[in-house]
């Protein structure tokens, strides 16, 4: 049986992959780069990420999420792992490491891996396994999104490392249905349920320099306070490139776990953000092998579909497919496809 390597893995890449799914280990502004080992599972090289030891290790035990590095070297955490392209890996030469003690624990971690390469190849599989193919509802929640991450693996452009941001390819239209015949209507297409979730949305806008605050009742750039469910909250930050015809095409985000959602909107009311916007937003998530859609029911809004691309050659040709798709669902549809909600939201508010 092939030895488990360790890698350091190119930062960019975790940047790229963690505009996607915010459990991906973020590397940011950390002292030593990421260390992992290559496990592959289903022929795909998976890096599952090594932590250094804390005090709180010694209370751990063992279970399908990550194993203890022997007494106190550390754990490697299974529901972090993310999906890997050669190209963003570098090999681990423990000869060219200067720091005696950091050497030493990597040393000490290899030999616990070595010793332990087919447990640790077992657990990996098994927890692939739980959150890919059974779904068990706590293990999904705390892990990586293992096939969304291997979608994006496959759009990345390595020798354009400085293009951080390949964002999806999406629309949004309005649709005049009841939920049910939309669903029927997506499965007669051969879409499969994943899964549903509510977006409860904080918008915050600067009051003196009106930074994230809406332009003309269009709102561009923002800053949300996120509320997904107890072990999803956050503070995130999007800023959007569109093309001519006013598409979304690139998205550049930023994205800050808080513990208290209340909490969180007062330290931003100290820095002068105030929030002019909630908007509450059911969505049941479908897919089948060519795209990802969304029915988002929002709070005294509407009903809505958002159509994303599974991959991506030409954003322009992409966004024609998408409508024209949305269009085969024999839907009644608005005529608009690049419906911003809380756009409408916003306005409809404000126009009372």
């Amino acid at each position: 049986m092939d030895r488990l390597k360790f890698y350091n893995i190119d930062d960019k890449y975790i940047d790229y992959l963690y505009q996607f799914d915010d459990k991906v280990p973020y590397n940011k502004n950390q002292k030593r780069p990421y260390i992992g080992v290559i496990i592959e599972i289903d022929n795909i090289k998976y890096f599952a990420p090594l932590f250094s030891p804390k005090s709180t290790h010694k209370k751990y035990s063992d279970n399908p999420t990550y194993i203890k590095i022997g007494q106190d070297y550390g754990i490697i955490r299974f529901n972090n792992m993310i999906p890997v392209v050669g190209d963003v890996l570098t090999p681990i030469d423990f000869n060219l490491i200067k720091d005696i003690k950091y050497k030493n624990l990597l040393m000490a971690q290899n030999n616990f891996i070595q010793q332990n390469t087919e447990k640790i190849r077992n657990v990996a599989k098994k927890l692939y396994k739980m959150v890919t193919v059974d779904k068990k509802k706590f293990f999904v929640d705390i892990s990586c999104n293992f096939k969304l991450l291997e979608e994006k693996v496959g759009i990345y452009d390595s020798d354009k490392k400085e293009t951080k941001f390949i964002k999806d390819v999406e629309i949004t239209c309005e649709v005049f249905e009841e939920i049910a015949t939309i669903i029927k209507a997506l499965e007669d297409k051969g879409f499969k349920y994943i899964e549903e979730f509510t977006l409860n949305d904080i918008y915050m806008k600067n009051d003196k320099s009106n930074e994230f605050a809406p332009k003309n009742g269009r709102i561009t750039d923002t800053l949300i306070i996120r509320y997904v469910n107890e072990d999803d909250k956050k503070i995130v930050c999007k800023r959007r490139n569109h093309n001519k015809d006013g598409f979304e095409i690139s998205t550049e985000k930023s994205v800050l776990k808080v513990i208290n959602i209340e909490d969180a909107e007062k330290h931003l009311n100290i820095l002068g953000y105030t929030r002019f916007l909630n908007m509450i937003d059911k969505n049941y998530m479908y897919e089948n092998d060519e795209f990802i859609a969304y029915i988002q029911e929002v709070k005294d809004l509407g009903i809505f579909i958002e159509l994303e691309a599974k991959k991506i050659e030409n954003a322009e040709q992409n966004i024609e497919q998408l409508i024209e798709f949305v269009k085969t669902l024999n839907l009644k549809i608005g005529t608009k496809f690049d419906i911003r909600k809380a756009d409408l939201l916003y306005l409809k508010q404000n126009n009372k």
